[in-house]
């Protein structure tokens, strides 16, 4: 699948809700994929300024790699998929202080973000909870059981003011909770249970 397809079908599932980081060999572009006119942009939220350069973000590509962002039907939940970079065809060398540091990022349930597979915003939310800031780079990964589809880079391994970085995590911490708020699916709770738990509650008004 060729990049162009790969980013048309992500976005029927939800990828224009996300942030992405893309680079030219003179420009920094931070915000969201969309169709104008039918071609695919990015529309840049000028949330990096015009002091970042593109060399400043090279580290999100090597060092600050997370995972994959993919798209399937293999599981329960209807959003796009993150996995952690133990279930992806790894394209770099991590050191072990960092692989030990994925490894050790840990959620409530004791998934460990290196070796995470879920919705993308259960992955958000533990990526964003241990202290790493979630982009989609344009770059293709493929899992380790043949899904493409694009890295997924923490933005804090770059070199960039700290304020840019608490103003990005904001945005995105905010966008992924609305979105969990709603993924029933993702809870793991059928039907039967959730009328079970939560039927005697009056609906909102």
């Amino acid at each position: 699948m060729i990049l162009k397809e790969l980013i048309h079908h992500m976005f029927m599932r939800g990828l224009g809700q996300l942030l992405v980081l893309h680079l030219t060999k003179e420009s920094v572009f931070l915000g969201h994929v969309s169709y104008e006119k039918g071609k695919l942009m990015i529309r840049d939220r000028g949330l990096l300024g015009n002091g970042v350069k593109p060399a400043q973000l090279a580290p999100c590509w090597d060092y600050g790699l997370l995972g994959c962002l993919y798209s399937t039907d293999k599981f329960e939940w209807n959003s796009l998929t993150f996995c952690g970079l133990e279930q992806t065809e790894m394209p770099v060398d991590l050191n072990d202080a960092r692989q030990g540091a994925l490894f050790a990022a840990q959620n409530q349930y004791g998934e460990n973000l290196i070796n995470f597979t879920g919705s993308v915003y259960r992955g958000y939310q533990l990526m964003l909870d241990n202290h790493y800031l979630p982009v989609i780079t344009l770059n293709l990964i493929n899992t380790k059981t043949g899904e493409a589809g694009l890295a997924v880079s923490d933005l804090r391994a770059a070199p960039i003011d700290l304020a840019i970085i608490r103003k990005v995590n904001d945005i995105v911490r905010e966008s992924i909770e609305k979105q969990l708020l709603l993924e029933v699916e993702d809870v793991q709770v059928n039907s039967e249970k959730f009328d079970e738990m939560f039927g005697n509650f009056p609906p909102r008004k």
